[in-house]
């Protein structure tokens, strides 16, 4: 259909399957988890009809395609099958497929929730798959089983697992948060041997995959979660800092850059009353003053019918919807005034909505010697950071960017629209002089690293966009909820 073989006969030829780490993005956000694709050149505009390599139906599921030399590796599931899929990056071909079965799918709180949300990780010799609902399966790059680890249970997550495994060296890492052994593991990823588990008693589900940095010729794994950001010794586990104040329902990942680390979040688990309900819809939604107020003015408001329960239909679009099971706490498909007031009474969570920059060098609590500054607004709720340029780039649901100068703390620009609204999952990933940032809703923005927000190109993918996307080799691999697309320059 879109004329593979002619488009890359000039060049199948020179990239073999295999070949070595030149084309690679082997884990979450890419080359050391750094969101960053160095010395590519990817077009700015693209969509459906225009610069289109390829695109090939995948089953469902919000993981991030990872890739090695010729090999992209990506997973989802149909039904109680989870799926490991190994496509060739030049034409779109599955190479192979495995499937694991699991007991069920459960009925998770969040509608994005999925059994295969975890990105894969390679080191080019070995692919890891991890599904929270059966556990770690390590096979050869030609889907040949390695190795697997099977947990006593899975962490019990009901938002679903959205941590992904990291390979550093010759160890695999894996957030266990909220588990009944709530820790951080880690694996010998030869052999599948655990070599150290750092203990989190009494830590919740968290969706920060670990992080690996070298510190004065160390390396730490950073691990954040329930109020903390914690850094842990690369070889042993043992705990060697940590910070707090901190979310306690954390999405982000952490990110570091040079002697800084960026991390933090922001969750409606934080904020309570009128804020906490205005928080879960979009500006547009037209909730009036007593909708924000009470859960008597929300009725009076949306139950069109007064039959004193909301269907899923009558209900205004925006996060609460989103989570429209976990109100739901009946189970009857609406939702009574009882079960609306929860969010309008719960107290906020322990933890608080911060975002930091921590110098790099400390022991033991280093909340108060090593947090060089905090970013009180526009705090992103799932996407983690990215640095370009000494300009520390976060974006918040609604569609809102905070440029941030690494050296004082101080915004650059605020909270500067994008202008299309609802989730913004996908980690931005920046190219040369270019960030590119994904919509929920189907638009990947292209804009420049200045002192204001400059919107090069808006791309309409026409499908929703969760993933974070893979680039290799001047090609952009953007996995939708139908489809994985390669974008490339013709």
């Amino acid at each position: 259909m879109f004329r593979i073989f002619s488009l890359f006969i000039g060049f199948i030829s020179t990239l073999s399957l295999g070949q070595a780490e030149e084309h690679a993005w082997p884990i979450f956000r890419g080359p050391g988890g750094s969101g960053q694709a160095l010395g590519q050149a990817v077009p700015t505009a693209f969509g459906p009809e225009k610069n289109v390599v390829w695109k090939t139906a995948l089953p469902s599921g919000p993981s991030s395609p990872i890739i090695w030399g010729s090999r992209l590796f990506i997973s989802g599931h149909v039904g109680t099958s989870v799926k490991m899929l190994c496509l060739n990056r030049l034409t779109g071909e599955v190479l192979w497929e495995g499937a694991r079965e699991i007991p069920k799918v459960p009925k998770f709180f969040h509608i994005a929730g999925s059994v295969a949300a975890a990105t894969p990780a390679t080191d080019g010799k070995r692919v890891v798959f991890y599904f929270d609902d059966y556990g770690l399966i390590t096979t050869d790059l030609n889907g040949n089983k390695l190795w697997e680890h099977r947990f006593v249970t899975s962490t019990g997550n009901q938002f679903s697992y959205g941590a992904s495994p990291i390979i550093e060296g010759k160890k695999l890492l894996l957030n266990r948060d909220g588990a009944l052994d709530s820790c951080l593991v880690c694996f010998d990823l030869k052999t599948g041997r655990i070599l150290w588990k750092a203990k989190r008693p009494g830590v919740i589900n968290s969706y920060c995959s670990p992080y690996v940095m070298e510190v004065n010729g160390a390396k730490q794994v950073l691990q954040g979660g329930s109020g903390e950001l914690v850094a842990y010794d690369f070889n042993t586990g043992s705990e060697v800092w940590k910070a707090t104040g901190l979310p306690g329902f954390v999405c982000v990942s952490p990110l570091a850059v040079g002697d800084t680390i960026y991390y933090g979040g922001w969750s409606t688990a934080h904020v309570a009353g009128r804020s906490r309900i205005a928080s879960f819809f979009p500006e547009n939604s037209g909730l009036t003053s007593e909708s924000l107020e009470s859960a008597e003015g929300f009725f009076k408001q949306f139950d069109k019918n007064k039959d004193n329960k909301i269907s899923f239909a009558e209900f205004p679009s925006g996060r609460m919807k989103d989570v429209f099971p976990m109100t739901d706490q009946d189970g009857d498909k609406s939702i009574n005034l009882e079960e609306l007031d929860f969010w309008y009474t719960i107290k906020p969570w322990a933890g608080r909505n911060a975002f930091y920059a921590i110098k790099t060098g400390g022991k033991g609590d280093i909340t108060r010697s090593h947090v060089k500054w905090k970013v009180p607004r526009g705090i992103p709720y799932v996407c983690s950071p990215i640095v370009q340029d000494n300009k520390l780039y976060l974006i918040k649901k609604g569609g809102f960017v905070t440029c941030v100068d690494t050296t004082t703390g101080k915004p650059i620009y605020s909270q500067e629209r994008l202008g299309v609204g609802g989730e913004y999952y996908a980690t931005p990933i920046t190219v040369g002089d270019r960030i590119f940032i994904a919509a929920e809703r189907g638009t990947v923005f292209v804009i420049k690293p200045s002192d204001k927000l400059e919107i090069i190109a808006r791309n309409e993918i026409g499908e929703k966009l969760e993933a974070t996307p893979a680039i290799v080799h001047d090609t952009l691999y953007l996995r939708g909820d139908k489809n994985l697309w390669a974008f490339r320059k013709k």
